[in-house]
């Protein structure tokens, strides 16, 4: 039986690894109470203490706008928006950037740990060459990245002095821990900077949500007024072709001429080039709308009937400009993008200050030389390190101004975001009070038109007119109701786009449970 001896070689005596854990303590101190500071860029930006556009004896409704498509009491609407809530592309997409963003936290974070590593490897050799009495290392074939394995100093294997090792197998295993003190906030700030990119991409989220529910609510809004619309058509075609019946009959009496006819005509063929053009429209209103819920162009053809009691869009909300910029989903992520790029920053500068280490091994195998009694060995280490940049040719320090010159470019993309919000308030207020005029004109126009072909048709029934002229007067009636519901149609889609402006209902995102660190300070 050949003997089995159990040999350990420690790299570091008993004071020497107290040395060592002395210091190992020492750094953990120092990384509790050291930081890198980054001054946040002024993000106030002076806003109006009200909107200019904004009248308060039409701005009456409520300033709560979460969900305000449930207002109308249109169940039709409100299903499509939900599903397209939860089915739409552009929305899933936005959900698939915050599991990435987490992700890529929990990679960041992952620095804060030690990191530890088991290797194991077999292999047959021979070293050529003369061997020492004391063997010290030797490379083991197979050996994760060649890691020496100290042999046993107190060992003499039965080879000759000066001779070669002799053909053999060996094979050995070992744990490594390493850790990355992080006293100068580094790693710490990484993880910051990836904790305000899941923050923006919540936001992103709200701004898919925001963009899918208004763009539902417009196409929806234009279905319905199209369909108004060709019912309009359909009225005044009817009137165009009693009209050309009329005009034909008096013109075989001979009493009227071959123009009469024709202008009759003319009126019929002006209603139906309208028909296909306003079929053709509300086609693409409702595959855009079922591709907004996720669904395929041909699963929608046809609107349900709308409720009776459906609404047009709800009264105006006061809201302040301060309001507006705290629920804005882009103002809001803009916000977390300059926090993210101030982390950064204070990643980079740290950049300039040591790196160090804490580092434990173990190793143990056994060799197995073909003409010798084999034999066990080990070793076990502990040590701290250090890294400190001592000539980079500049690089560190031009990583750490290209890193705060984006810090001021985002800051005054977070000035330009909010002005433009701002602006973008005031703009569909306009319009919508210029539009709400309009319909109102239109709507007293159109009642006008219809009360003047009422007149003309009861001066026919007494005998004191034609029926061609009532006729004419119906049909430019009903040309003038297709106006005031096209006025309509654009005063409802402006209702949308400034609940749209004003940032629909969402609230910001809850923070994730994520460590909060200590080790970077963001000066606001």
């Amino acid at each position: 039986m050949r003997a089995h001896r159990s040999l350990v070689n420690r790299s570091a005596t008993f004071p020497a690894t107290v040395r060592l854990l002395a210091a190992a303590a020492v750094t953990l101190l120092a990384s509790a109470c050291t930081t890198v500071n980054v001054d946040m860029p002024p993000l106030a930006v002076q806003v109006p203490g009200q909107f200019d556009s904004v009248d308060p004896a039409t701005a009456q409704g409520s300033a709560d706008i979460a969900q305000w498509w449930k207002q109308l009491d249109d169940p039709v609407l409100s299903g499509y928006i939900e599903e397209g809530l939860r089915q739409n592309v552009d929305v899933r997409i936005a959900l698939a950037r915050i599991k990435e963003a987490r992700a890529f936290h929990g990679m960041a974070e992952s620095a804060y740990y030690p990191t530890v590593e088991l290797a194991a490897g077999a292999g047959r050799s021979r070293d050529s060459g003369a061997v020492p009495t004391q063997l010290g290392g030797s490379a083991v074939p197979g050996w994760p990245g060649n890691i020496p394995i100290p042999l046993p100093g107190n060992v003499t294997p039965n080879f000759p002095q000066n001779a070669s090792m002799p053909l053999g197998n060996t094979h050995a295993y070992g744990l490594a821990a390493t850790w990355e003190v992080d006293i100068f906030g580094a790693r710490h700030a990484d993880a910051e900077m990836v904790h305000q990119l899941i923050l923006g991409a919540h936001e992103q989220q709200h701004g898919a949500q925001l963009m899918v529910a208004a763009d539902i609510a417009t196409r929806y809004f234009e279905a319905r007024g199209v369909e108004k619309r060709m019912r309009i058509v359909e009225r005044a075609i009817y009137v165009a072709e009693r009209g050309v019946k009329y005009a034909r009959g008096r013109f075989q009496s001979g009493q009227t001429e071959a123009a009469d006819v024709a202008r009759a005509e003319m009126y019929l063929r002006d209603a139906q080039s309208k028909v296909e053009p306003l079929k053709a429209l509300l086609a693409s209103h409702l595959r855009r709308i079922a591709v907004l819920m996720g669904q395929t162009p041909q699963s929608l053809t046809e609107l349900p009937p709308q409720p009776p009691g459906a609404q047009r869009p709800p009264s105006l909300p006061a809201v302040l400009p301060g309001d507006v910029l705290a629920r804005r989903p882009d103002v809001r992520g803009v916000e977390r993008k300059v926090r993210s790029q101030a982390a950064k920053v204070g990643s980079a500068r740290a950049e300039l200050f040591p790196k160090f280490y804490i580092g434990l091994g173990a190793s143990a195998g056994r060799a197995h030389p073909d003409n010798t009694e084999g034999y066990n060995f080990g070793t076990q280490s502990l040590g701290v390190g250090l890294r400190l940049p001592i000539f980079t040719a500049g690089r560190i320090r031009a990583n750490i101004a290209a890193n705060e010159a984006q810090l001021e470019g985002v800051a005054l993309e977070y000035e330009k975001t909010v002005l433009g919000a701002l602006e973008d308030v005031e703009n569909v207020y306009t319009a919508h009070r210029a539009f709400t005029s309009r319909v109102a004109y239109l709507t007293q126009t159109a009642d006008l038109a219809h009360q003047f072909a009422r007149e003309r048709m009861a001066h026919f029934g007494a005998g004191q007119a034609l029926l061609q002229a009532a006729l004419e007067a119906q049909a430019d009636a009903l040309k003038r109701e297709d106006e005031a519901t096209q006025a309509e149609i654009e005063l409802n889609t402006h209702t949308v786009l400034l609940y749209k402006a004003l940032g629909g209902g969402w609230t910001p995102a809850p923070a994730p449970a994520v460590a909060v660190p200590t080790e970077i300070a963001i000066a606001e």
